[in-house]
Formats: C-alpha cells, structure tokens, sequence
C-alpha cells in the first residue's frame, strides 16, 4: 500500500479495508513498533508522508502540525522561539533500537509523558484539537485552538494512549510552554526507598516547588555518573528564573540531607537520562513500567526484589517505577501480584527482550466492567477492527 497523502485517502483505504475484509497497522515511522502487541497485519497503513508544521504562534502558545512531523523538528522549531512541550516526551531510540526519535504522532498515540508530567501534565492535557478518520471511514474533528471553545465530548484525552486503534490522526492542536530560564538539581541521600518517599513528600510539601522528582539506587545512580555514598538519591529538580531558583534550593537545603548540587547543563543530562530509560539500558531481561501509589512503590520493591535479581528506579516522585527483571511469566505476574497487594496500579511490558508478551498480556489485564466499556469504544470507532486491532488487548 501506499505513503497516505491525507485523511481522504486514509478513509479511502480503510473503505477498502472494511470490504476486503483486511486489518490494517497503522505506522508512521515505526519507532514505536515494539512497544504494545505485535499480532500479524493483512497490510500497513504508511501515514508517515503526513507530516510539517501547519501553524506555530508563539505569542499564542499554540503549535498546529501534521501527526507524521518528527520530533526533533518539531523541539528545533520551538527552541527558536525559546518555548518547549512541557510535557516532556521521553526518547526511547536508545531502548528499543530505533533510528529515530519518532513523530508527534506516535507521541500522541502513546501519551508519551517524561518528569514534568508529575507537575505539569501529560502529553494528552496538552492535545488541544485534532483531525482525524474513523475506523469507519469517516472524518471527523475534535476540539480548537483554545480550550475555551471546546465543546462537547472530549475526545482528546480519550485519542491519547490509544495506540492508533480508534482512528488515523493528520493535523494536532498542541500548547506550549515558556523554556524555564534556567534548571539545576539537588541530590539528598536516603537509607532506603521507604524514608527517599518520605523526603520527596516532605519537599513537595513544601511552599519551594519542585518541578520534578526521581529515586535512584545507589547501583543506578553510578550509572548516571552520581557516585555517591548513600544506599538511595534523591533527584529534585528546580526550575525557572534564576534568582527563584537559587532562593527555593537555599531553603531546601536547610531540611538537610543535600549530598551536593548539579548545575543546568549536567541536570538536563541527568533527567534526559531518567526520562529515556537509559540508566536501564544495559541491564538485562524485560524494562517494566509500572505506576502506583508513591507510597506504595517501597512495598512493592521490596517484595520483588525478595524473589527476583532487578534493577530499578522511580520517577515521578516514585509513582513510576522501571524495573529490568527477568524474561519470562513469571517475573510480571510477580510484579503484578505486587502491585495488587498493594494498592492496585497498572504494570506494562514496555521492552520485551525475550519471548515475554507470548506468555502474558503486555498491558496490565483490565477489569471486567473497563474491559467492556474498552470494546464499545472501540467498536463505536472502529465497529470491524480495521485500524491496529490487538495492539493493546486481545480481541479489541
């Protein structure tokens, strides 16, 4: 098949889809492909000719661009105007083996959301608008410019994560944000996860805002250039103007604990390395990602770390933890079972280095009701399953 042009071809294939009985992938340029189930596709739905920046006014924080558009353009684009997608969308070239960093779209399709979402959003709180063709062959819109003359449903949050299954998006509606002038990183050392959750509790607490916050084992850490003498570091990161900046991280340091101080351009390093998962991409077996409650994420490394040789760290204040654990059934139904005892959460297979997602589900299973609710949205957009069907659950 084709490089798709534009939505009416796109709906002209998936017409012909529909009467020939065919399933289609939908790709752009394929970094993402690993990443959710991988069942056999009749042909690929190739958008990845969709693609240029249709419209940025930085005096309006807004950015309009075809789904097919790289990422690095589109971040080059906006560092001119010294404005950047606040959601921070993570690289994951290095972790799957990919040659690209990939295209909004494939963001978009994914939530792709890296340390800022813990203060600023995820990348689906930042989709404005979008144009789009159905499963069924029909276009359609969503949202505006401004989140002020939006009506009705809000289909944008429910686009976003949804692996291309319910429709093929062409133009997007993004905000940006303002590049905070300046950035810089406190290290505190912890004995153990447990009192590290605490102390991230404790700062956000705090009146001094923290624009993000991560957990790195001593082992990790080294990885990450911090070899420091603490069983744990905690990783706050401060952002905005300098004077403010310096002031808030004067006042943190007073709850003691500091190990030391990164400046700008080594922090930015730092939380590129946390958000692109590569402080675990030497380890060995499968990467797990797994959300929870901060306060539950002690718990659940502990139990693991009781029957299985992992490596780990957590970001988002430990809500999100990555682990590297073995291959197999065995090491995620643990991590599940884990997680259920808990406080409950979502745990996915994100990087399957062995026969993994043959064994079990590589999203976390979802309850019956959900579960439901999941096949009637997608019949509703997709009634024949024509676009990317399987990508997430079996039979959906």
């Amino acid at each position: 098949m084709p490089k798709i042009q534009n939505l009416d071809e796109a709906a002209a294939a998936i017409l012909d889809a529909q009467q020939a009985k065919r399933r289609l992938e939908v790709r752009g340029l394929g970094t993402k492909t690993r990443l959710g189930n991988q069942p056999d596709y009749d042909d690929c739905l190739d958008v990845s000719a969709m693609q240029g920046i249709v419209d940025y006014q930085p005096e309006e924080l807004v950015l309009t661009v075809r789904a097919g558009t790289a990422l690095a353009e589109i971040e080059a684009e906006l560092a001119q105007a010294n404005q950047m997608l606040a959601f921070e969308p993570a690289d994951l070239s290095g972790l799957l083996a990919s040659k690209s960093t990939g295209t909004i779209g494939g963001v978009l399709a994914t939530n792709m959301s890296g340390p800022r979402r813990l203060t600023a959003g995820a990348a689906r709180d930042f989709l404005l608008g979008f144009d789009a063709v159905s499963g069924r062959g029909e276009r359609f819109k969503s949202g505006g410019r401004v989140m002020k003359n939006v009506t009705g449903y809000d289909l944008s949050k429910l686009m976003c994560g949804s692996y291309g299954t319910l429709a093929v998006v062409d133009e997007v509606t993004i905000k940006t944000l303002p590049r905070p002038e300046t950035s810089l990183s406190l290290l505190f050392g912890c004995n153990d996860m447990g009192s590290a959750v605490a102390k991230i509790a404790a700062i956000f607490a705090s009146p001094h805002e923290p624009g993000a916050a991560a957990i790195l084992p001593q082992n990790v850490a080294v990885t990450a250039g911090l070899d420091m003498a603490a069983a744990f570091i905690v990783v706050i990161r401060l952002e905005g103007i300098a004077l403010s900046v310096e002031d808030r991280a004067a006042h943190l340091r007073e709850m003691g604990g500091v190990l030391g101080t990164v400046a700008q351009t080594t922090s930015e390093k730092l939380w590129a390395a946390i958000r692109d998962v590569d402080l675990l991409a030497k380890a060995h077996g499968d990467i797990w990602k797994l959300s929870c409650a901060p306060a539950s994420a002690p718990a659940i490394v502990a139990t693991i770390e009781q029957a299985f040789d992992i490596t780990f760290y957590a970001d988002w204040a430990g809500g999100l933890v990555w682990f590297a654990g073995p291959s197999g059934a065995a090491f995620g139904t643990a991590l599940r079972a884990a997680l259920t005892a808990h406080g409950g959460g979502y745990a996915h297979l994100l990087c399957d280095r062995g026969m993994s997602k043959n064994q079990l589900p590589v999203f976390q299973p979802l309850p019956q009701a959900q579960a439901s609710l999941t096949a009637r949205v997608k019949a509703a957009f997709d009634p024949l399953g024509v676009l990317n069907f399987g990508r997430m659950h079996n039979g959906i």
